[in-house]
Parts: structure tokens; C-alpha cells; sequence
């Protein structure tokens, strides 16, 4: 998704990437939800455990691409100062960290959540996926009606990246894998889209067709339950990248924007070549950098592991 050059392909082939990777954000909120909710462990070993390894690489990253910018922009010390003071009220340094900040948030509502999923009944929680999932339509009512999605709506309480983490939670508890669940999501992934560009209505992509809207949690879901039948003697190899996955996370921006966009090498290719090149050559490097860090004794503060 970050890989395309600006205007180097036609848009239906960005608009066609943005779409097939919106899925990955959900996915880890599911995958988190999934090995985090319902656990036992009083809340202050939980958020221990679980600030301890996110909170110090954030840190330091936003120190990082703040002290970037600045040299770049040469900002002010004044504004430098005041973008330090901000942490961790707003997103600061780079775009991509506000996944830390939704993250850290659920951090904090796992220890209630699964005291709640502890006690409650299949049903109940299906309950509230069902209501979690008329949220997501949310997008597609208000092109007719008048929909109130702020803080007073009647689903507010409901809507939001929790889902994708309750959703996580109930699929490897409860779910049972049919096939025609399968089809059916994958159905409303594509029709979806193709009725809403074939139909002529303006519309806005990163409402209708992003991370919080109803054919991308389908596509979310049928990735989610298929890997899930995948063997764990299969996973291996992923097993050893997630190990540093949380570094090619925080360094792929930098490397992407500040040096791979900027080579003339890439800069010659065609619009349509670009963007695989570009995203094979950001991870490769992404994981060396990860796998050098972690080798290093303080790798903990930088990339978690």
C-alpha cells in the first residue's frame, strides 16, 4: 500500500492496491484479539507485559522521524520540543504510527474485555459483532440517509477497530469453517466495488472501501479463517519473520520515502513496475535492517524483540 510512487500507475491500479491490502490492518487487530482477549493475568501484569514491548520502539521512532523532518524542514527547536511534549496525545513524527496509538488503546481495554468475554455466552458476543457489523455499513446508508456516527449515535459505543479485535477473539474460539461463508464474504468484496464504479456515484474511496467498512472486514475474514487451516509445521518460515516484523514495520516508511522513491533506478521503470520492485526491495531491506537491530543488546528499545 505505501509503495506506489505518486502518479506512477493509472488510478484504478492504486485504487486496486489500496483495496486488496486494507485488509492487513484488521487482520492484525483480529490476530491480536485473537491471542490477547480472554486471558487471565491481573491488569497490571497484562499492561506491563504488553507496554514494556510496545511503548519504548515508539518512542524512539517518533524521536527518529521527528529528528528527520526537522532536519528536512528545517523546523524550530520551539516546534521540535512541542512535537515531543504531544507524545502520546496525537501521532506525531510519522503517519503510519497511529496504528501504535489505536493498538496501545485496545491494550488498555483488553484486561475489561476479557474479564467481559470470560463470562458471557456465544450469543452475546455475536450480539455485538451483529451490531458491529451495521456500523460498517454505515458508509453505504449515508449516500442516502443521515447517518449520526459521532459520539452520540446510538452504534458509537459499538464501532471502531474493536470490533476487528473482538472479531479475532470469536473466530478462533467459537467459528466453525463453512465454505459457503467463504464465498459469500469474497462475493460482497467484489460486487461491492464493482456496483459502486459501475453505478457513476461520487464517493469517498477511504470511507466506502477501507479499513472500517464492510467488504474489507469480509475480505479480512476469509484471509483470517483460511490461514488458520493452514498446518503450523507450514508457518515456519513466518514464524521466523514475525520475529521482526515490529522493525520492518517501523523502518519501511523511512526507507521507502527517504531513499527507494528517490533512486534513479526506480525512477526509470514503467508505472506498472515500479510498485512490486519497490515493495519487494523496502521488505528485503526492512528485514536485514531488523535482523541486524536484533542482534544488537538494545534491540528491545527498537524493535521489541
Amino acid at each position: 500500500m505505501h509503495s506506489p510512487q505518486p502518479y506512477s500507475a493509472p488510478g484504478y491500479v492504486l485504487s486496486g492496491i489500496n483495496y486488496l491490502s486494507a485488509p492487513g490492518i484488521g487482520l492484525f487487530f483480529m490476530i491480536s484479539g485473537a491471542l490477547l482477549l480472554g486471558n487471565q493475568l491481573a491488569i497490571k501484569d497484562f499492561l506491563k507485559r504488553r507496554f514494556s514491548k510496545i511503548l519504548f520502539p515508539t518512542f524512539f521512532w517518533t524521536l527518529f522521524y521527528l529528528l528527520v523532518e526537522s532536519m528536512t524542514a528545517k523546523t524550530s527547536i520551539a516546534v521540535f520540543l512541542k512535537s515531543i511534549i504531544n507524545f502520546p496525545f496525537a501521532v506525531q513524527g510519522c503517519g503510519v504510527l497511529w496504528f501504535m496509538y489505536t493498538l496501545a488503546g485496545l491494550y488498555l481495554l483488553t484486561p475489561i474485555l476479557s474479564q467481559w468475554l470470560r463470562n458471557v455466552s456465544k450469543k452475546e458476543v455475536e450480539f455485538y459483532l451483529l451490531l458491529w457489523w451495521v456500523t460498517l455499513v454505515y458508509p453505504y446508508l449515508g449516500l442516502w440517509l443521515h447517518i449520526n456516527d459521532s459520539v452520540s449515535g446510538i452504534l458509537y459505543y459499538f464501532s471502531g477497530y474493536v470490533g476487528y479485535f473482538i472479531l479475532g477473539y470469536y473466530l478462533m474460539r467459537y467459528y466453525e469453517f463453512r465454505l459457503w461463508h467463504v464465498v459469500g464474504a469474497i462475493a460482497v468484496a467484489v460486487i461491492v466495488p464493482l456496483i459502486l464504479y459501475s453505478s457513476g456515484i461520487e464517493f469517498d474511496f477511504c470511507s466506502l472501501l477501507w479499513y472500517l467498512s464492510l467488504p474489507v472486514a469480509m475480505m479480512a475474514f476469509v484471509v483470517f479463517v483460511l490461514v488458520m487451516r493452514i498446518p503450523n509445521q507450514q508457518m515456519s518460515i513466518v514464524g521466523k519473520i514475525s520475529t521482526l516484523s515490529f522493525g520492518i514495520y517501523f523502518i519501511h516508511f523511512f526507507l521507502i520515502r527517504r531513499i527507494i522513491w528517490n533512486l534513479d533506478v526506480i525512477d526509470n521503470l514503467p508505472g506498472l513496475v515500479q510498485t512490486p520492485v519497490i515493495t519487494m526491495s523496502s521488505f528485503i531491506l526492512s528485514l536485514l535492517f531488523s535482523w541486524l537491530v536484533s542482534k544488537c543488546p538494545f534491540s528491545k528499545y527498537v524493535i521489541g524483540c
